[in-house]
């Protein structure tokens, strides 16, 4: 399928400078076996080192691509339909070097050095902000930074953490003891002292993506390679806005590059599986066509919403002012995409639930995008909350002790308190 027929084509344009059709073709070869044994293919990653795609996203003037968010999403759309696996997993670098280029662009500040070695030695990156415990956000940490001489000492883990085991560079966030505490974003590089990868990663789905256990101990970050410092919980800046638009928009692409990968396969399947009877193909007749019919306007829709987001973005649109439309895109994708490969895969039958066969692979590397944060139930109250003119957040808030604080009102345990017209 080429860009003119692929039905998620309209507006992403040709991406064929950055990931030629060939390297894609190579890297799709690979997949099926990167899955099976759980870990990425090593061929492939070199490939997209050979691209320089790790300096996709820096600005030439930094010997960068150059590419703003609008490409940047189409590589990933297009890289996903080859290994959605392999996609996921550097979508974490993409996301990190958009972070840094988002914060150079708004500061200003020497942070331009650690972006122009990462596109001259197409250094790759791993992303390191899930935490256990940590409930999906992106603004605090449990790892506690205790201040050093020349910088910060730190313990703790960081899962799951995509191609911790491959990359060069690990950009990481973690918390001071301060009062208030603080935030801090840095880049290390992986072979240093107190870093270890701990091989763990055995999942349904997306098992390429070798999103291990990173391991901390005693780690030292000097201050010169911290590029962002936050309030801790804060999300009233402009970097981070950034942030979570180009992680929601690229993510969501990657999905959209599965299900464009899910459909092409489908198709193949219903044009070769005949009813006997009928004397005619699944994709003939129009009951199968029905089926395919209303997926596939779901993804045309968040294909084109996910866009939109993205020029405006591009255009330079306050970031504050697409948080809630970027959120939005990638709450539709959770329930859009799954739904659409298993639409995909029942109108094939049986044999779409065969190892055998790239379908099954999909479908269990749709069921990933559930989790990726902010989560679904962070993102619902946030959306909510924004809509409903209360104060939002995505950190999760469930006892609202956050708006509490706001409107003054005193806790009562850990619920609000019962009133009057509460008690009808």
């Amino acid at each position: 399928m080429t860009e003119a027929d692929d039905p998620f084509g309209t507006g992403w344009g040709d991406v064929s400078g950055d990931l030629p059709a060939d390297a894609l073709a190579e890297i799709a070869a690979r997949a099926e076996q990167a899955d099976r044994q759980g870990r990425p293919s090593g061929r492939s990653l070199s490939l997209l080192r050979s691209l320089n795609w790790p300096g996709l996203a820096v600005p030439e003037k930094f010997q960068g691509g150059g590419a703003g968010l609008i490409r940047c999403c189409a590589a990933q759309r297009a890289l996903a339909a080859s290994d959605p696996a392999l996609a996921i997993g550097v979508n974490m670098h993409l996301f990190s070097v958009g972070l840094m280029v988002e914060h150079w662009r708004r500061r200003t500040d020497t942070s331009w050095l650690l972006m122009e070695a990462i596109a001259s030695q197409n250094r790759l990156l791993a992303s390191a902000f899930a935490e256990p415990h940590l409930g999906g956000s992106t603004t605090r940490s449990t790892l506690v930074a205790e201040p050093v001489a020349k910088g910060w000492r730190v313990s703790g883990r960081k899962r799951p953490c995509s191609l911790a085991g491959q990359a060069d560079l690990v950009c990481l966030q973690v918390q001071t003891p301060a009062d208030p505490p603080t935030v801090l974003v840095a880049l290390l590089p992986t072979s240093a002292p107190g870093l270890r990868v701990i091989e763990d990663w055995d999942a349904m789905g997306m098992r390429g993506s070798a999103s291990d256990t990173l391991l901390l101990e005693d780690c030292f970050i000097p201050r010169e390679l911290v590029f962002y410092e936050a309030p801790a919980g804060s999300e009233q800046d402009d970097v981070f806005a950034a942030g979570v638009i180009w992680f929601a928009l690229t993510s969501t692409a990657c999905y959209l590059g599965l299900a464009r990968a899910a459909l092409r396969h489908a198709g193949d399947m219903l044009r070769e599986s005949h009813i006997a009877h009928l004397g005619y193909s699944r994709a003939e007749l129009p009951s199968y066509q029905a089926a395919i019919g209303d997926p596939v306007a779901d993804l045309l829709t968040l294909d084109a919403a996910c866009f939109d987001v993205a020029r405006r973005m591009d255009e330079g649109t306050d970031p504050n002012q697409l948080v809630g439309a970027a959120l939005a895109v990638k709450q539709q994708a959770v329930r859009v995409v799954p739904a659409a490969v298993s639409a995909f895969a029942e109108a094939c039958g049986g044999a779409s639930y065969a190892r055998s066969l790239p379908l099954e692979r999909l479908w269990r590397d749709a069921q990933a995008i559930r989790f990726h944060p902010p989560t679904p139930v962070a993102t619902r109250q946030y959306l909510a909350r924004r809509a409903l003119g209360i104060a939002a957040s995505l950190d999760l808030d469930e006892a609202a002790p956050a708006l509490r604080a706001e409107v003054g009102t005193p806790p009562t345990g850990n619920r609000w308190p019962r009133t009057s017209e509460s008690r009808g």
